[in-house]
């Protein structure tokens, strides 16, 4: 039996991937074709930590997996050209296999399973999940008219998720709540900052996302062991100088 779910990470990686293959290439049946890759992956990832890792652990480790392939199927709206394209089946393949195989080690070999190893991948997703997010969500205001408050919401909501499901392995339950709400003004105010500037779409995604990273990654100055200080400043220092380019540098509409 191990060695049928020690397939899954290989087998579900690749069902992803021509599910979104598939998706782009009939675009008339959005967004079912992928949203059928994601579930099949839930539904992996509930099967092989079944009475092996306790519910709310899995949905707090496995919640951003599924919430960058969903954000992967929200960016197909508007993805132009093949490296927009591909770069979705691509991290759609990748995240799916990495994912699972640190489940079925987490699950099955806990002794070779990386210490808070989808703690931190989870941090590793939140940059690409919030520009993806973004970009589409502004693109659909832009193109289709989406009422501006949706686009604020899903901010709001996605962030509150975020800050909560890549929280520090140390935080008491009161300093995830704390962080969570911290999480919901973040995104609100990034919600609000989408709809004043004037931005193209992937220069709106890039200034969210780097506010969006630069306000979790303090939180991680709160914990022990504490990064340096040079590096506070250098981490500082490239955030602002990204910001600086992002906006001299992007499409003013």
């Amino acid at each position: 039996m191990i060695f049928f779910y020690r397939l899954f990470p290989a087998l579900l990686a690749f069902t992803v991937g021509v599910s979104f293959y598939w998706q782009i290439k009939e675009p008339a049946a959005y967004p079912w074709v992928g949203l059928f890759g994601v579930l099949l992956t839930v539904i992996a990832a509930f099967i092989m930590s079944r009475k092996r890792v306790r519910i709310l652990d899995l949905i707090e480790k496995m919640l951003p997996t599924a919430l960058f392939l969903l954000a992967l199927v929200f960016g197909m709206l508007l993805a132009e050209g093949q490296i927009a394209v591909w770069a979705i089946i691509f991290f759609g393949a990748v995240v799916t296999f990495l994912s699972l195989e640190l489940l079925f080690l987490l699950s099955f070999m806990p002794s070779r399973y990386p210490v808070n190893g989808l703690s931190h991948v989870n941090i590793a997703y939140v940059p690409f999940i919030v520009w993806y997010v973004i970009a589409n969500s502004v693109g659909l205001m832009a193109f289709l008219h989406s009422p501006v408050w949706i686009h604020v919401l899903i901010l709001t909501v996605l962030s509150v998720i975020l800050f909560r499901t890549t929280g520090h392995p140390s935080a008491t339950r009161e300093q995830n709540r704390l962080w969570m709400f911290v999480g919901g003004l973040a995104g609100l105010h990034i919600g609000l900052l989408g709809i004043m500037l004037p931005l193209s779409m992937s220069a709106q995604a890039t200034l969210g996302m780097i506010v969006f990273c630069a306000i979790l990654r303090l939180r991680r100055y709160m914990y022990h062991p504490m990064p340096v200080r040079k590096q506070a400043w250098f981490e500082g220092a490239i955030a602002m100088a990204i910001i600086i380019v992002a906006i001299s540098t992007a499409k003013w509409i």
